[in-house]
């Protein structure tokens, strides 16, 4: 059986609730800094399995399938880069994205907080957007070793999210023609089905 979230707080000898909440990575929970690397080490040390961090969630808004690559760059809390590579936006919605085949340097994602930057120049409609985001989800993906990170759109303009609302609203229109509303629904629902929270 695997380091469960209760082992690591037996053995860093704190609350399992301060240790679900930084390992989760509550936005409204407020730890130092020192505490929320010593239960990310911890976790490590102990081989905790990290993919098993989700929360079930109603999305806010829809989702749309479009496969294509963007430019990505890693950033620490202090505002240096941590690493930068390519990603495949696998599907986006204005409250967030869920990324695949990740490419970066050094391959690794940091222990500390971190927040990712994203660039779509392949999407004519969004290739003025730079997107900040922070992770909410970290899972294996179907059918591979690749992982998949959901991420929540933060910081977003009102210009931004009315662009990605409209680039989504737009694309749903497509596939509903192409494919009929029985589809769509389906594929919304089974989305929200393997999703977190926090808007993602």
């Amino acid at each position: 059986m695997g380091v469960s979230q209760k082992d690591i707080a037996e053995y860093l000898r704190i609350d399992r609730t301060t240790v679900t909440k930084i390992l989760n990575r509550d936005p409204r929970y407020s730890a130092s800094e020192e505490t929320k690397e010593r239960v990310f080490r911890a976790a490590e040390e102990l081989g905790y399995d990290f993919t098993t961090i989700r929360r079930p969630f109603k999305r806010e808004y829809g989702r749309v399938m479009i496969n294509l690559p963007c430019d990505m760059e890693i950033f620490l809390e202090d505002g240096t880069i941590f690493d930068s590579g390519r990603a495949l936006v696998k599907n986006l919605g204005v409250g967030g994205a869920l990324l695949t085949r990740l490419r970066t340097e050094k391959m690794v994602l940091p222990i500390a907080r971190f927040r990712l930057k994203l660039r779509l120049p392949a999407a004519p409609d969004l290739v003025d957007l730079s997107g900040e985001c922070e992770l909410v989800r970290l899972s294996e993906a179907d059918n591979s070793d690749e992982p998949e990170l959901g991420v929540r759109f933060i910081n977003a303009s009102h210009r931004d999210r009315r662009i990605l609302r409209g680039f989504v609203d737009k694309r749903l229109a497509e596939e509903k023609a192409r494919f009929g509303p029985a589809k769509i629904r389906s594929e919304a629902g089974n989305a929200g089905a393997a999703s977190t929270s926090d808007g993602e």
